[in-house]
């Protein structure tokens, strides 16, 4: 009777897992499907052979490497996030996070330990099952010419990743379960605690987090310096320090960026900017990451995304509450704080940030349209904007038109057909007047 009933117990628990299987091999295989025949790099008829149509700035090859690319870079954006819901889902309904909680506990360890290693090992099976996909991804901007093949230190970048998620991990889900096993109102305390500490993150990234990535060092050009500083000032700005990324080791792509807020506000260029940009295409973007400080962006966003957490703390909990109040026992866990919940936890949170993307990156494209119109109306210009939209997209292989559902769920960006269409229309308007 005892075999008959184990190996009932082994089907019953079988099943959910081969249905999540399938399930993410159909979404894969749609998504594929969708990422390899939509949009190709092209432009609507009223725009070809303007400054918006790709063969009037793209090579033959950049083209072809871009149709190539970007089917890549579609299904990987999508199907990540969905096999990392399919490691957590095996966790809980393979028995593995209650199997490994048992274990824990008999060893007896002091309980913070205990759900340290707990944490680490949820948090490491979920890490290295996804890294074949990102490496593969690494391989293919490498192929294409993107990044260095320079895999040790991408490979040091993802360890640096993992520790520092796995920290963050830790304090989130530990203080969350913490809660739950003492407050009803655990939903409220946790975001209460959230607010500050997501605040001092951004506070303190620009000088602690990301060195651990990249070298970061005053901009070494004075000629450049002193550029920025007077357009700085004609921005009423203050920049007390410029900073140089060194990116050159690793891509050919050209970028910069603003980071922090308060005292650790900073403008960061890339030396691939430095190098390949004209001072007209550089003082404009600078003038655009200016346009960010005017506007208040890093606060507005700071305040966006700890709103967002109140909401998605709210349903997230309460969606918790439910699954482990009707389906815990049959999966072994036998509260909400307890830790074998943690990958349930992890689950529902990740796919409610997903599912809430799409409201994300339109904040995110409402804001950069915002310090587009900013840059072009301080440097009374956008021409830049356009030769250095043909720069970035010809040497990073961007997709200059990206679908409708790739554009909602990841595109923090206009799409560059639709800034260089912009850019054209403000030259047209100054004109004129």
């Amino acid at each position: 009777m005892n075999q008959v009933a184990g190996m009932e117990s082994a089907k019953w628990r079988r099943k959910p897992i081969f249905l999540a299987m399938a399930l993410f091999a159909a979404y894969a295989v749609i998504f594929g499907i969708y990422a390899w025949y939509t949009a190709p790099v092209t432009v609507l008829a009223e725009f070809a052979g303007t400054a918006a149509d790709p063969e009037t700035y793209m090579t033959p090859e950049q083209i072809a490497k871009t149709e190539s690319l970007r089917g890549w870079r579609r299904w990987f954006a999508f199907v990540i996030p969905a096999w990392e819901w399919l490691v957590f889902w095996v966790l809980i309904a393979g028995g593995f996070a209650a199997r490994w909680r048992d274990a824990l506990e008999r060893l007896r360890l002091p309980r913070v330990l205990r759900y340290a290693l707990y944490v680490l090992l949820v948090w490491t099976a979920a890490s290295l099952t996804a890294l074949p996909f990102h490496f593969a991804n690494q391989y293919i901007n490498v192929y294409h010419g993107l990044a260095a093949p320079a895999y040790f230190g991408w490979l040091l970048d993802y360890a640096t990743s993992f520790v520092l998620d796995y920290v963050i991990v830790l304090l989130l889900a530990g203080t969350a379960q913490w809660l739950m096993s003492r407050y009803r109102r655990w939903k409220l305390k946790l975001w209460l605690i959230i607010v500050p500490l997501g605040v001092f993150y951004v506070f303190i990234y620009p000088v602690w987090i990301a060195p651990l990535y990249d070298t970061v060092k005053p901009l070494s050009d004075e000629r450049v310096e002193r550029a920025i500083r007077d357009l700085a000032a004609r921005a009423n700005v203050t920049v007390d320090q410029v900073y140089e990324k060194e990116m050159s080791s690793v891509t050919n792509v050209a970028n910069a960026h603003v980071t922090g807020i308060g005292s650790t506000f900073r403008i960061v260029i890339w030396d691939t900017a430095l190098r390949s940009w004209s001072d007209e295409e550089l003082l404009y973007t600078l003038a655009h990451e200016m346009g960010h400080y005017v506007k208040q962006h890093v606060l507005l966003q700071t305040v966006y995304e700890l709103l967002g957490a109140l909401a998605l703390i709210g349903i997230g909990g309460w969606m918790y509450e439910r699954f482990v109040a009707r389906w815990g026992p049959r999966w072994g866990i036998r509260k909400p704080s307890d830790m074998a919940g943690l990958p349930m936890l992890l689950l529902l949170f990740l796919f409610l940030m997903f599912a809430t993307q799409p409201a994300d990156m339109a904040f995110s494209r409402y804001q950069e349209r915002e310090a587009d119109r900013y840059a072009m109306e301080l440097t009374g210009s956008a021409q830049a904007r356009i030769t250095q939209a043909h720069k970035f997209v010809s040497a990073a292989l961007q997709d200059p038109n990206p679908p409708l559902l790739y554009y909602w769920w990841f595109s923090t960006h206009p799409s560059y057909t639709e800034r260089i269409i912009y850019s054209m229309r403000f030259e047209e308007e100054r004109g004129r007047k």
